[in-house]
């Protein structure tokens, strides 16, 4: 299962385009394609011949423009939301901007460890960009990620784990050259400037913008700048007469960057005989930014990153979906199965437990749940509150009262607060005046015919002194 990547860099004189193969076990270069734009010509017809080069099944497209195209400027910001940062992001740009920012699509990145809320932005004409999806689109080639060029290579030379903390790096062209300075690994600076390093001239001219450029910035850098390493690529270094003029009027050494060699997990298909170095590691780069979700800002990008994965990856997905869809629908209807028979047991356990009810309990009107009732209607039987059709037990509670009633003359002062009859046994709690009279209501029960035994269970004189609160137990 793989996944197919178009990446697409864009320059004024050329085009370059790779086409990489990403996979769990490996990653690989299976094409790469070179267009040069004479002058006079339109990017139209370049596109055109690239888009028959790759013609078939290409996957994922993704774009990088000429790097003039972007407007870069580093600010801070006092929050990070997201969604915050990019509503003032328009307001804070717009007096460093040369023109409307109404007419420019803005992006941002922060970089892990940079000072708290500090970004990199980055602006293009927004005209630009809808021209360009156009004229794409014309030929079969519909971007899902367009990003500012030679921003992709930058970001993985900063990010690679390299001695050189401060470096230069310088992408060339035949007419425009991109400047920027990685410190302590990230994109501190862009600048894009006129320079026609073909001649001794035009190299001392650039060498002297270059100078500019690192002076103005290493003031107002914390530490100062002073870049350890330069890196370079762009087909102007194609010749190595342009490579020796660089390397005489900046008086440092130029190190070409070759993106396929450098790459620890690129698999390079074999043998790449086309593969130029200053020409395709900018596209390369591009590829990386989709496939490895390198730092880089956007100016569009089509749907979600899981619908592109889906996209690159459905036609193997579909099979095991397809399967596990089955696995799912038949376990749902197993249970569903299940569930239907536990509920006829449950209903012909309901419908036996109404039965045994009626059977025990025939004057009875059930309500509600029979087991429940069934239980209340047990121990009311056994207090003898109901009379249940049964004889059980030896005397009902009118009876007793009665014999209470009798067996304790009108003049006794005794208040009785609770009556608890269980079986054979009656609990009789009360208060009284005395001690005295506690022993009497005692004796004069023990003679009735109904009571068996009496016992008093507990008497205690409240802390008032008025009253003794008392207990007795008889047995019927």
């Amino acid at each position: 299962m793989s996944r197919q990547i178009l990446a697409i860099d864009i320059r004024h004189s050329s085009i370059a385009a790779i086409l990489l193969s990403t996979s769990l076990k490996s990653t690989a270069i299976t094409a790469c394609h070179h267009v040069p734009i004479p002058d006079g010509e339109q990017l139209g017809s370049a596109l055109e011949q690239l888009s028959r080069k790759v013609s078939g099944e290409i996957g994922d497209i993704v774009v990088s423009l000429p790097a003039d195209r972007t407007i870069y400027r580093t600010l801070r910001v006092p929050f990070k939301e997201e969604k915050k940062i990019r509503q003032i992001l328009p307001f804070e740009l717009e007096p460093t901007l040369p023109v409307n920012v109404d007419q420019l699509i803005i992006d941002y990145i922060q970089y892990t460890g940079a000072p708290e809320g500090e970004l990199m932005t980055a602006s293009v004409d927004r005209q630009y960009v809808d021209d360009l999806k156009g004229q794409l689109g014309e030929v079969g080639l519909q971007p899902q990620l367009i990003v500012p060029g030679d921003f992709p290579l930058a970001s993985v030379i900063a990010g690679d784990e390299r001695p050189a903390d401060k470096a230069l790096f310088l992408s060339m062209g035949e007419l425009k050259t991109t400047l920027t300075l990685l410190d302590s690994g990230k994109v501190a600076l862009v600048r894009s400037m006129a320079a026609d390093g073909t001649t001794e001239k035009g190299m001392e001219t650039l060498a002297l913008k270059v100078r500019q450029t690192l002076i103005a910035y290493g003031e107002t850098a914390p530490n100062g700048f002073s870049p350890d390493a330069l890196f370079i690529t762009g087909p102007a270094f194609r010749d190595p007469e342009t490579v020796q003029r660089l390397e005489t009027s900046l008086e440092m050494k130029p190190e070409i960057v070759d993106l396929c060699k450098s790459t620890s997990f690129l698999d390079t298909a074999p043998p790449l005989d086309a593969w130029e170095a200053t020409v395709f590691s900018g596209a390369l780069a591009l590829a990386l930014v989709e496939s490895e979700h390198l730092p880089c800002p956007s100016f569009h990008r089509t749907g979600s990153t899981l619908r592109n994965y889906w996209i690159s990856y459905k036609q193997y997905i579909r099979g095991p979906a397809i399967l596990l869809a089955v696995v799912l629908i038949l376990g749902f209807g197993n249970v569903l199965f299940e569930s239907h028979l536990l509920q006829n047991r449950v209903d012909d356990l309901d419908r036996q437990m109404e039965e045994i009810f009626k059977e025990t309990f025939p004057q009875a009107r059930r309500v509600g749940d029979a087991g429940d009732q069934m239980k209340s209607e047990l121990k009311k039987a056994r207090t003898g509150n109901i009379d249940s059709g049964e004889t059980i037990p030896k005397a009902s509670t009118v009876d007793v009262l009665k014999q209470i009633s009798d067996a304790i003359p009108k003049e006794t002062e005794v208040l009785f607060t609770r009556l608890v009859l269980g079986g054979d046994v009656l609990t009789l709690s009360g208060e009284t005046a005395a001690f005295n009279i506690v022993d009497d209501i005692k004796n004069r029960l023990e003679k009735a015919e109904l009571f068996k035994a009496v016992t008093i269970a507990s008497a205690n004189m409240e802390k008032s002194g008025k009253k003794v609160r008392f207990k007795l137990k008889l047995t019927l």
